[in-house]
């Protein structure tokens, strides 16, 4: 089965969903130059790649693109196409070219978080088009699939979920580079990602007091990027071993950052699914988190983590405290996490789910023109 991957959704997500799928067909991942060529030498190398120049969304160097792209689609010769996420414009142009073809759309947010203004730089209406147009959605979980049967107006079979793939690409780096975790110390909390206030950052900063108050000498620390930075870093003026890093950390950091973590905390307003959750079990970290969108089913099936209502500083001070006081618990957590990542989250078995993904939809095609 030959399948090509269009890397329309956030970069972790891409090579590491391409990667595993790779292990079950001959996949050829189509992404961004600059994104891709750093990390060529960190992926396998059944996985083939070809990186283009990838201009911004409001540049008609766009067009050019379009042309490659449907170039390297013709010359790998697929027996379908799959777009890893739906944030796409000038790309839906190639729709009418792919009319031949099965077309699965992987939908990482059927609605957008509140405040995300980054991903508003799409506009809505080409996303839309886009989901039309797929043969099979995506999605990363049951409460996804609920919301987009009950959204998009799409069959049962058409909507499948296939889980987010731990990211075990930033492990593999810090296994190669010799990294080690910091000595033993005060307990060190990590929060990382998109500094956005639905991610419950307001949450998280009126709950330290209390966690730095019951556990002295405490660290949190904060690293990533976002729209919120500013109000972020006046909010956590004053506040006991609180460490605000805020710009993107460089991939060795990264690894670097969960390396030392005794827990990473996710006390998010809304979720649907979570790309540091997926990193947090790389590394075997165990996680607080909202008990909000199919964040909460992951860390309730696989039993890496607490799970505190959104939006409620007392409970979560209260799960950090207890988890962070209480070793055995801190080490059944992370032993969960990392079964999880050898596991229901490992690049076998979304590899496998994403071969049968394609082999149903190649049979529905089949059966379509034989009727």
């Amino acid at each position: 089965m030959r399948v090509v991957c269009l890397q329309t959704g956030p970069l972790d997500y891409c090579v590491e969903f391409a990667a595993a799928a790779a292990r079950r067909v001959e996949l050829l991942l189509i992404g961004a130059e600059a994104e891709l060529e750093p990390i060529r030498d960190q992926l396998p190398a059944e996985l083939k790649l070809a990186p283009l120049p990838w201009p911004r969304h409001r540049s008609l160097a766009n067009l050019r693109l379009l042309r490659d792209v449907l170039g390297r689609i013709r010359a790998h010769r697929p027996d379908l196409v799959h777009f890893l996420g739906d944030s796409t414009l000038w790309l839906n142009l190639a729709l009418p070219f792919l009319r031949h073809l099965p077309r699965i759309v992987t939908i990482h947010d059927v609605h957008l978080h509140p405040g995300d203004v980054q991903s508003r730089r799409v506009p809505r209406l080409t996303v839309h088009q886009l989901r039309r147009a797929a043969t099979r959605l995506v999605v990363h979980g049951p409460d996804q699939r609920r919301q987009a049967l009950a959204q998009l107006g799409r069959s049962a079979e058409e909507v499948v979920v296939l889980p987010h793939p731990a990211l075990a690409r930033y492990a593999r780096l810090a296994a190669r580079a010799g990294l080690v975790r910091r000595p033993e110390g005060p307990p060190r909390v990590l929060f990382f990602g998109r500094l956005m206030r639905y991610k419950g950052l307001p949450t998280l900063v009126e709950a330290w007091p209390a966690v730095a108050a019951s556990l002295p000498g405490a660290e949190l620390r904060i690293a990533g990027s976002g729209p919120d930075a500013p109000w972020l870093a006046r909010a956590c003026a004053g506040l006991l071993g609180v460490r605000l890093e805020a710009r993107r950390l460089a991939d060795l950091e990264t690894a670097q950052a969960f390396l030392d973590a005794d827990l990473v905390v996710l006390p998010y307003h809304e979720a649907s699914q979570s790309g540091v959750l997926a990193l947090a079990a790389a590394f075997g970290r165990p996680v607080v988190a909202s008990a909000v969108g199919d964040l909460a089913h992951t860390v309730a099936t696989t039993g890496m983590g607490r799970l505190v209502p959104p939006a409620d500083p007392t409970a979560l001070a209260a799960a950090l405290v207890t988890v962070l006081n209480d070793p055995e618990q801190r080490a059944r957590l992370a032993r969960a996490s990392a079964e999880a990542a050898a596991g229901p989250l490992s690049a076998e078995t979304v590899g496998a789910l994403a071969f049968d993904l394609y082999a149903d939809a190649l049979r529905n095609r089949s059966a379509r023109l034989a009727a």
